[in-house]
């Protein structure tokens, strides 16, 4: 029962984001864990439209256990689990105005998002970008494995974004807030005005938070 639970949550997952317009066609990747084992939606799915023969179980170093081909971005996946004891979901995403705002950022910090609003530094806090791989490279998967440790949002450069979250809810949420901001940012023409330091660090100390380790 707890397996289909999963499964089901992976499905319901898959639709909320296509109709919420974060991803397109077939782009895009989801999956949950449970336990020592991970669910994700198979290479080729189209999350909008999956179903549970389309899932595939693996287990933490990529082994498939059950299904067919996990998707390519497998080892994003695998590495925010491996490096976040508490997530359970982690979605891959493919929005639009985030992606046009990695096209007009001229370097990677690792504050990449402007904190336009205190719900999205609340809820996903300091976003790194990483430079453009291509996609399924292990050079890509080893970049998001750099980053894990700290930072539970992820931006890819002309590629999309990756969140790991405590549940499948929390982690979709934390994609919806990156996107609003990189919309401000982008119909704003890079103008708007951030939260300041001060504010942000104000949020950081209310949550016990430090991005020297993982928040």
């Amino acid at each position: 029962m707890e397996a289909s639970g999963k499964i089901d949550e992976l499905i319901t997952a898959g639709r909320a984001l296509y109709e919420r317009k974060l991803i397109h066609a077939a782009g895009g990747n989801a999956s949950v864990r449970q336990g020592d084992f991970v669910w994700i939606s198979q290479t080729g799915s189209e999350l909008g439209k999956l179903t549970d023969s389309e899932i595939v179980k693996v287990d933490l170093k990529g082994n498939v256990l059950e299904g067919g081909d996990p998707s390519k971005e497998l080892g994003m996946h695998l590495a925010m689990y491996r490096a976040r004891e508490s997530a359970r979901a982690v979605v891959h995403v493919h929005p639009t105005y985030a992606i046009a705002y990695s096209t007009l950022v001229g370097q990677e910090p690792n504050d990449t998002v402007p904190p336009y609003t205190a719900a999205f530094y609340l809820r996903a806090g300091r976003v790194p970008m990483i430079p453009y791989h291509p996609s399924g490279a292990h050079s890509l998967h080893q970049a998001v494995e750099a980053l894990a440790p700290v930072h539970h949002a992820i931006l890819l450069r002309q590629h999309g974004l990756i969140v790991a979250g405590a549940d499948m809810s929390r982690a979709i949420g934390v994609v919806e807030e990156v996107e609003q901001c990189c919309q401000i940012s982008v119909v704003t023409g890079l103008r708007g005005a951030p939260l300041t330091e001060r504010q942000c660090q104000a949020i950081d100390t209310a949550l016990g938070r430090s991005w020297d380790s993982v928040g």
